[in-house]
């Protein structure tokens, strides 16, 4: 189990009576840690997406090229996978 760390922090009345209201039985430290957790996971996400996108951009033509080639060849092997199902 992960160690835990108390903190304090100031949040606005109406905000916390709205999670109060949300509750549905966890206390309120389960639900801001929550809602940290996906705050960081949604970061994350953000940071992959904006390196993946500067890798791309970083191509130069004949790379780019290639890429495509090989995302043609992923979406067929898909798509056959997918006929073969159906079959």
């Amino acid at each position: 189990m992960a160690s835990k760390t108390k903190v304090s922090v100031t949040v606005d009345s109406d905000t916390l009576r709205r999670v109060d209201a949300l509750l549905g039985g966890r206390s309120r430290s389960e639900v801001f840690e929550q809602a940290l957790t996906s705050w960081v996971r949604e970061h994350r996400k953000r940071g992959l997406a904006e390196e993946t996108e500067r890798y791309y951009r970083s191509l130069n033509e004949a790379e780019a090229s290639e890429d495509r080639e090989w995302a043609s060849l992923g979406d067929e092997a898909v798509k056959a996978g997918w006929d073969e199902r159906r079959r």
